[in-house]
């Protein structure tokens, strides 16, 4: 019996089919690994980006800082995603809102640009509060938020960018005002930053900018070249949208018109698509801008014989003799003749229309109360500040149009009580403007109106430069509009007003810092001091409330303990002043005075108890021993 052995030729044979198929994997495997090695390295890069630089403007929501509770609040680097190379770029107001949203809630997102973030007043003149004062009154039982992302010189290519985010925060419906900014904001189709391609690329450029490796090379290359900015001016001494829209004339129906047109009407499309696929409802308003007290912007191209000038001087007679129709027409067309476009033409206002009625978003008749307010129905200073500002007036009835809007169309619910609304004069006194504040807009309006576009550049002043304040309120005033904290500069007027007691004034400094933040105890308590000082002891009373809610003080609880007790209202009294020692136990004042609520009661054995504390805690305490005497208790 024979056993058959492998030969050597066999094994040979062996090898070689099996050679060429172990080649074969380790040259894919390295082809795979070559492919995937930049892959690899650009993953590891993004990731060490996101750890060493975790904000940049994204997200857009960060925590906010020192408020008890877990709120959110628009990062203030937002700006970054649309500004390279800018130092402080524009930013929302920081509002917060929960980070969880309440079971009960209503919760609002305002977009838009400068105009509905409400420049060049301070914060509180915007008609987002403005509508949310009266919200909170009508929806009693809810949680009102109304969130503004109005920011400065951008347009609807940053409200888009932003509109996944907000939609992600569960709003119950969001507000559109916007439309002025689509040709020199920041990616417009006119702008100095912008992307060549068209809408479609500036959107990719939008996505890729979510990679911090893409942001990181974008800042790279904007730090390496020379800023493109005219003259010597800096970004400090001139605005944003004046840097951006620097001698870029863009005549009615030209190319450059259309495609920032079709780029507004395509982007408002977008964003509403955006929010309709989460079932939340979009409102558009109209925009409104100074027709009758804003002529043409300056531009050797509106002196013509039928340009914009021509059409405006024109309205101005038809109007001196009473012919109110022909003015309107007349003065729309200067504005759309107008190469220089600052302000939104009358066309952006039929593509709202369109697109709210394609996209199925509410329609809101913004354009339309302006000319309702107004004489002839032309808008002008009565409610500007220059061409498309609204003045504090302007911004409140920016506010009343919303609401109107929201409740006609059932968006408020079954739970609104008109009957808690109140004259709309107080919710306009609301606002707690003074006149630090509307100095601070006059100084911001007279500089921006003392350079081009108002005025040609040959012709344009310093205005900062030349202005001598006359006294602190307007030396603060002025400081805050070149970018000093306006906080810091109401507390500092306060304290002047109350070195000459002028208490009410000061009280009203601090009710404007009250409204900024509703989270912060602070401000009410500098507000009841005043308004104790100013003889009103209920206002002061009902501020001390509202601070100790947010966060109680022994101070504050004391005080308050001190007002029941006058009022012999005892039990609340000794409540008050026991809250007040849990927090701070050693306040030879406040065990006084809680001896004294537990005698008064005729609480005897607490008396003597609370009597004993403040003797072993201040031995010489003024009328100790008086005290104690009438207690019975031996010193």
């Amino acid at each position: 019996m024979s056993r058959r052995k492998n030969t050597p030729v066999a094994q040979s044979d062996s090898n070689r089919s099996a050679k060429p198929e172990l080649a074969r994997g380790r040259y894919a495997l390295f082809i795979a690994l070559t492919l995937m090695a930049p892959l690899v390295l650009f993953g590891a890069v993004e990731g060490l980006l996101r750890l060493i630089r975790p904000d940049g403007g994204m997200p857009l929501f960060v925590h906010a800082q020192f408020v008890n509770g877990d709120y959110l609040v628009a990062s203030p680097s937002l700006g970054a995603r649309w500004f390279a190379g800018v130092e402080h770029p524009p930013s929302p107001a920081p509002e917060m809102f929960a980070a969880r949203k309440p079971d009960r809630a209503f919760r609002v997102f305002v977009l838009g640009e400068s105009a509905a973030a409400g420049f060049p007043y301070p914060r509180n003149v915007t008609f987002s509060r403005y509508l949310r004062d009266i919200l909170r009154d009508v929806l009693p039982g809810d949680s009102v938020e109304v969130v503004n992302l109005g920011i400065a010189a951008t347009n609807s290519f940053a409200m888009l960018d932003m509109a996944d985010e907000v939609a992600d925060q569960h709003p119950d419906v969001v507000l559109v005002y916007a439309g002025h900014n689509e040709y020199y904001g920041a990616l417009g189709a006119a702008s100095r930053v912008g992307i060549p391609g068209g809408t479609a690329a500036v959107r990719l450029y939008l996505r890729l900018l979510r990679l911090r490796t893409v942001r990181a090379l974008r800042n790279a290359i904007s730090s390496a070249r020379t800023p493109d900015r005219p003259g010597a001016d800096s970004l400090e001494a001139v605005s944003l949208m004046e840097v951006l829209g620097r001698d870029r004339q863009i005549p009615l129906e030209s190319a450059l018109y259309e495609r920032g047109a079709r780029q507004f009407e395509s982007n408002l499309e977008s964003i509403v698509r955006v929010f309709r696929r989460r079932g939340t409802p979009v409102l558009i308003a109209s925009v409104a801008s100074n027709l009758r007290d804003q002529r043409p912007f300056a531009a050797d191209a509106n002196s013509t014989p039928t340009g914009a000038n021509s059409a405006f001087e024109a309205a101005r007679v038809a109007l001196a003799r009473g012919d109110t129709t022909d003015a309107l027409r007349l003065f729309a067309r200067a504005r759309d003749l107008d190469v220089i476009r600052f302000r939104a033409p009358g066309e952006f206002n039929d593509i709202i229309r369109r697109v709210a009625l394609s996209a199925h978003a509410t329609y809101v008749p913004v354009a339309e109360a302006f000319a309702a307010a107004s004489p002839a129905g032309i808008p002008g200073a009565n409610l500007f500040l220059e061409h498309v500002h609204p003045t504090r007036q302007g911004q409140a009835l920016i506010g009343r149009v919303f609401f109107r809007t929201m409740l006609e169309s059932g968006l408020l619910g079954h739970s609104v009580d008109t009957t808690r609304l109140r004259p709309m004069d107080e919710y306009f006194r609301g606002m707690e403007m003074t006149p630090f504040d509307e100095r601070i807009a006059f100084h911001i309006t007279r500089t921006l109106t003392s350079r081009w576009p108002f005025v040609p550049v040959e012709q344009q002043v310093d205005y900062r430069g030349r202005y001598v304040p006359t006294d602190l309120l307007d030396s603060l005033a002025f400081a805050v509009s070149r970018g000093e904290r306006w906080e810091i500069a109401k507390v500092r007027l306060a304290a002047d007003y109350e070195r000459r007691r002028q208490f009410d004034s000061a009280a009203a400094e601090y009710a404007g810092l009250v409204r900024d933040a509703p989270l912060a105890s602070e401000p009410l308590l500098f507000m009841a001091r005043e308004l104790d000082l100013a003889g009103r002891p209920d206002a002061a009373e009902a501020a001390l409330r509202r601070a100790v809610e947010i966060r109680p003080t022994a101070p504050a609880l004391n005080a308050l303990g001190v007002r029941a007790a006058r009022r012999r209202q005892i039990s609340e009294a000794i409540a008050l002043f026991q809250r007040s020692l849990e927090i701070q136990p050693a306040q030879p004042d406040v065990l006084y005075e809680l001896t004294l609520a537990y005698g008064m009661s005729r609480d005897l054995p607490n008396a003597r108890a609370a009597a004993i504390r403040l003797a072993r805690l201040d031995p010489r305490y003024p009328k100790l021993n008086e005290l104690l005497s009438a207690l019975g208790v031996r010193p």
